[in-house]
């Protein structure tokens, strides 16, 4: 599989999921339905971390973005999202993204980070 989602812990409270450099929607869409079932198992707060180093957006990421925020609800027990290796291109797709959708993606902002390290170092820093 071209995303590869699993805990970042043993203690569940974080997930990573992990892009490999060629990945499709169709794999997007089973790994966010990975993801989701992991968050529903525990009642606790759960993290994501997202790792795209590395990774390219396919094609017609609009549309996508589009069908991704049809049901924009969150799990009661989601925590923050931090993004590792999005470049200038990935943030600047987010930020069309964020300006096309704001209203569907209010309160669920991504943060960024350098590193697997940097990353877990901001959600220590916001527990």
């Amino acid at each position: 599989m071209a995303i590869l989602v699993e805990w970042d812990n043993k203690a569940k409270s974080a997930v990573l999921v992990e892009f490999e450099s060629i990945w499709t929607w169709d794999e997007l869409d089973e790994a966010l339905d990975q993801m989701d079932q992991m968050i529903a198992g525990v009642t606790h707060r759960v993290d994501v971390i997202v790792d795209l180093e590395g990774s390219k957006i396919p094609k017609d990421f609009m549309s996508a973005a589009k069908r991704l925020l049809e049901n924009p609800e969150q799990r009661d027990n989601e925590g923050a999202r931090i993004i590792i290796g999005a470049n200038k291109t990935m943030q600047a797709v987010y930020s069309t993204v964020k300006s096309a959708f704001g209203e569907r993606i209010a309160g669920r902002d991504l943060l960024f980070a350098p590193s697997l390290d940097d990353a877990r170092a901001i959600l220590r820093g916001m527990r």
